[in-house]
């Protein structure tokens, strides 16, 4: 049997990874298990940080706010970095290792010093930011839902869960897997192993290009 990858993620977010697994004869099934919804949100507050923890949670938010010239930057990785700048965002902070989010949030901690920050979420976020943040400091709009969208999956030599949520919405519709199982993060990496899964391989900065060279 060749081999196959599960990832969920869409097709179109993975390019790179698609080209890869051509090259080297590797069946890829790129299927996201979960789709996303936007929620009503007003922010009241004056803030001078705004943080960006996911392109998704940026795009719901500019749906509904504008950015104000003097409001400075940051986000979880270098991805989001990159997505970010190509709509004309300056960043001004990034956090090294998107796939550890406690190591970037006491990062984000120093750097932000006695600044409010406002960060965009979804309404099942770990709020992993947040939670080091005094919360007179820290403005945390829920701007988007997660809903479960789970889809049979054919049975494959590795899997990619890319998120607690796709995690879930997998074993709705399927068994435990039990390929390799790869973790797009440490977050994503505990909540597999609390299903009683193990995990072979955590990315640290959560990026498509770094999973290709673990492939």
């Amino acid at each position: 049997m060749n081999k196959s990858i599960f990832i969920s993620k869409d097709i179109s977010e993975v390019a790179i990874l698609q080209q890869f697994c051509l090259a080297n004869n590797i069946n890829l099934i790129a299927h996201s298990l979960i789709r996303f919804e936007a929620v009503p949100f007003e922010v009241n507050q004056t803030y001078d940080v705004l943080f960006i923890s996911s392109i998704r949670a940026a795009e719901f938010f500019l749906k509904t706010e504008k950015i104000k010239p003097e409001t400075v930057i940051g986000c979880i990785g270098q991805t989001t970095a990159s997505k970010l700048e190509e709509l004309g965002i300056k960043i001004s902070f990034v956090g090294e290792k998107s796939g550890n989010p406690i190591e970037v949030a006491e990062s984000f901690k120093k750097w932000l010093g006695n600044r409010t920050v406002l960060i965009p979420q979804s309404n099942i976020s770990n709020r992993t930011i947040g939670s080091l943040l005094p919360s007179s400091q820290c403005i945390e709009p829920t701007v988007y839902k997660t809903v479960s969208d789970c889809q049979i999956i054919a049975v494959c030599n590795t899997y990619i869960f890319t998120s607690p949520s796709n995690v879930d919405s997998f074993l709705k519709c399927n068994k435990p897997p039990l390929g390799k199982i790869i973790a797009w993060g440490e977050t994503t990496k505990k909540h597999i192993e609390a299903k009683g899964i193990t995990v072979s391989i955590t990315l640290q900065k959560a990026e498509v290009g770094e999973l290709i060279k673990l492939l």
